[in-house]
């Protein structure tokens, strides 16, 4: 009889050890953005970062992808390693790469992050310029298929507007073609539906999830929503006050919840069949055992 051959785990892309992320708030004052975050993203696995607002989870996206304020006054520390280089403390050359090559983002509001005074196919044609070293002048059957893979439709007409003659969900979809076009390991989406309707929110998140299967990609999916999370992950993380507090697999956490924050973030979503019952807050002294609970294991 002939022995099993033992499966290999899966390649960690994305390691983060002991992330602690300071930021300026004013001349003389700063804050603990990210006071201790430990997190995995392997081949292909999808992972989502839960909290309410505040508690750290775009601060950490950014910090991932390398792209917090340059300034002697935000101060990364802990480990970041992508495809097992080490990144915190690395050149911007490094970061550059990683970015061009591995990284890509999907921001939560497209308006700042488009350039307003580029039409949007100029826009796509840098972005694979950028990935190829490519100064080809005609990149129109590129810019075509990425656009299309965002599931936009007239392509055409899409490439030769500006991104404020674009609805909503129209410029998100412009920034995962963006994305897509670096062929990335990993995309990072923070928030990606925000101020989106619930049916252009679907359309925007079925294209999300056809983009990173397209590409065989791993996703990082930063939302407060937790319906969202729940039918695009296969695991999440759970951050209160710059911290995870809970992780493991998606439906595990999300039914049976171990950590008090995550019971009570859980009783704070609202069904359909809610109406009339009183919203549901965290209590203040839980939030107080919380913060000190935090405070004690940073």
């Amino acid at each position: 009889m002939s022995a099993t051959v033992p499966t290999p785990p899966q390649r960690a892309l994305l390691e983060v050890t002991g992330l602690h992320v300071r930021l300026p708030t004013g001349p003389r004052s700063e804050v603990e953005a990210v006071t201790r975050v430990d997190l995995v993203v392997r081949d292909g696995e999808r992972v989502g970062i839960v909290g309410e607002s505040g508690s750290g989870k775009s601060v950490t996206g950014r910090a991932i992808a390398g792209l917090l304020p340059t300034s002697p006054r935000v101060k990364v520390s802990g480990s970041i390693r992508v495809r097992g280089s080490e990144m915190v403390g690395a050149p911007r050359s490094a970061w550059d790469e990683v970015r061009r090559r591995t990284v890509g983002m999907v921001f939560q509001d497209p308006l700042t992050f488009l350039n307003p005074t580029m039409k949007i196919g100029r826009q796509v044609a840098e972005a694979v310029r950028v990935r190829d070293d490519d100064e080809r002048a005609d990149i129109a059957g590129d810019v075509h298929g990425l656009l299309t893979s965002a599931g936009l439709d007239r392509v055409e007409d899409v490439a030769a507007r500006f991104p404020h003659e674009l609805s909503g969900g129209m410029r998100q979809r412009v920034l995962i073609a963006i994305a897509l076009a670096k062929r990335p390991d990993l995309i990072i989406a923070d928030e990606p539906t925000t101020a989106l309707d619930a049916t252009v929110q679907k359309r925007v998140l079925d294209t999300l999830d056809q983009a990173v299967s397209g590409a065989g990609a791993s996703l990082v999916l930063i939302s407060h929503d937790l319906a969202v999370v729940a039918g695009m992950t296969d695991r999440i993380y759970v951050m209160y006050d710059g911290c995870v507090v809970e992780d493991g697999p998606t439906s595990e956490v999300l039914h049976e919840p171990r950590h008090p924050y995550t019971q009570a973030l859980l009783r704070s979503v609202r069904s359909l069949t809610d109406d009339g019952v009183e919203l549901y807050s965290i209590p203040p002294a839980l939030r107080r055992e919380l913060t000190a609970e935090v405070a004690h294991a940073s």
